[in-house]
């Protein structure tokens, strides 16, 4: 069914102007002055991560517990609406995967690997057989079924609102009710939360543009020879907006779903063209290898903390990652949720696990072990091309190493472009609803307001990558994760409360 251009859906002034103000002042102060912005950045990254790291570990655990329950409990043969599903099963699973994933999967499934093996934990030593045994397996843990279970779990707990109780404020305090009454959510606190939400999501999707951006001049810089300044990454910047208009116009089942049937597709080319001219067997085999390491050493990985050595990994990457996850959530699992309409609670549980399990770990695998091979053969020095030029073009060389090296770049080119288009689809489509009023699960919100908000989200990566560097991006996410890190969990409160107090469902 084709959702309703509802004319009443108009933009709610509480949450989005202040959110808007909120985040132009930020870019100012930070524009204003990169050293300092820089100094905070890294003080506040320590701080959160090293003082509360522990927490966000906790709230994984936690929180992938409820999806088990979902999926072994009394209501997993509840239905997400009463209509039938809108989509087909493989076009729902394109649609997971495209609105869950940019382009920056691209780059850290090529240099994530790399990472781990030159600083990696437990104290091993960097480049040791160790190091590089375990660089995989916790790409594999960070990027496996424990962080998409999160998102089943949540995309229930927003399809339950969004289509058994037919919420028409499609915002974190429209979920609230239960738990704080009417009179709170439609007051300040309301108001305070889900500015907060937004402003956090804006941060999280100008962390994908700053990684993604690189890529695109990246590979413009190796096929054309155009040089990468801040005024390229702007213009790239403002070609995926422009993208993405011409998506959003087309509305969610023409223009989104189109585009991220491409990308799926064009993905999927590429894994297999790497896999078919790169080092197959070396992938298969570092891939098995990295299983059974995760398998052996799933709960060490899961609650590991550093607290003795104080080496910083966990910190730097497990805890960064799952503050990834939660700062995603509400976003994510909103648009999540509306595209499984209609579909039992067990089969988006079940669906979104195995499904985005399976094709990240594909894409994890293939990327990560083309890395992996031209260090194991000594056909790449990471080190020397990380220090040299950066890590952006440091994962361009990886792709360049394989044969047909222009061709394997433009393809490259191409799916990083429509990759991050997808998700600035999912993103400026959830920001609009999340803003506007009366924008139910049956209804798009106005063109201009999904346009608007991804021209904003574009000034922010550029922001970010004025700054340069991982650190400013990473900090962007822990600084947004931990509010919503509370809004979360007052969700899934409100939503049980809820939930059994209605007979109906």
């Amino acid at each position: 069914m084709e959702p309703k251009k509802n004319a009443s859906v108009k933009i709610d002034p509480k949450v989005f102007f202040p959110s808007l103000i909120i985040v132009g002042i930020l870019c100012y102060l930070t524009v204003r002055d990169l050293d300092a912005a820089n100094r905070v950045i890294n003080a506040l990254f320590h701080y959160v991560t090293f003082s509360w790291g522990w927490a966000f570990e906790w709230y994984m655990i936690i929180m992938a517990a409820g999806w088990a329950w979902f999926v072994f409990g009394p209501w997993k043969n509840k239905k997400l609406g009463e209509e039938e599903p809108e989509f087909s099963t493989s076009s729902w699973l394109f649609l997971l995967f495209a609105s869950s994933t940019s382009a920056a999967v691209l780059f850290w499934g090529s240099y994530e690997a790399y990472c781990y093996v030159s600083t990696p934990p437990f104290g091993f030593e960097p480049f040791s057989v160790t190091a590089q045994e375990y660089g995989l397996a916790y790409s594999l843990f960070h990027w496996g079924p424990l962080p998409w279970a999160v998102f089943g779990f949540f995309s229930v707990v927003f399809g339950y609102f969004l289509f058994v109780k037919k919420i028409n404020v499609v915002r974190p305090s429209g979920t609230l009710v239960a738990l704080l009454g009417e009179r709170h959510c439609k007051g300040l606190v309301g108001i305070i939360i889900d500015n907060v939400y937004i402003v956090a999501l804006i941060l999280a999707m100008g962390t994908s543009l700053g990684l993604a951006t690189p890529l695109v001049t990246e590979c413009m810089q190796y096929l054309f020879g155009v040089p990468h300044t801040l005024g390229l990454d702007a213009t790239i910047i403002g070609c995926w907006i422009i993208f993405n208009a011409i998506c959003v116009a087309f509305g969610l089942n023409k223009g989104i779903k189109i585009a991220s049937d491409l990308r799926c597709y064009l993905s999927i080319a590429v894994l297999l063209w790497i896999l078919c001219i790169g080092g197959t067997t070396f992938i298969a085999n570092y891939f098995t290898d990295s299983v059974g390491i995760l398998l052996n050493n799933f709960g060490r990985m899961l609650f590991y903390t550093d607290a003795i050595t104080g080496g910083g990994f966990p910190q730097g990457w497990t805890v960064f990652y799952w503050a990834w996850w939660v700062i995603y959530t509400i976003q994510t699992c909103i648009f999540l949720a509306r595209i499984s309409r209609g579909r039992t609670v067990r089969e988006v549980c079940v669906g979104m696990v195995a499904g985005l399990t399976a094709t990240t770990w594909i894409m994890w695998t293939i990327l990560s072990g083309n890395t992996m091979d031209l260090i194991h053969r000594g056909v790449l020095d990471m080190t020397s091309l990380v220090a040299q030029y950066g890590a952006p073009r440091a994962v361009i060389e990886t792709w360049a190493a394989l044969p047909f090296s222009t061709l394997t770049i433009s393809v490259f080119f191409v799916l990083c472009f429509v990759a991050t288009v997808t998700l600035i689809n999912a993103c400026s489509y959830t920001l609009a609803m999340s803003t506007c009023t009366e924008a139910d699960g049956y209804s798009e919100p106005p063109v201009w307001v999904r346009v608007g908000w991804s021209v904003l989200v574009g000034v922010i990566g550029v922001t970010l990558l004025a700054l340069g560097g991982l650190k400013p991006l990473q900090t962007a996410i822990i600084a947004g994760g931990c509010p919503l890190f509370f809004v979360n969990i007052m969700i899934v409160v409100s939503f049980f409360k809820d939930a059994k107090q209605n007979k109906n469902w």
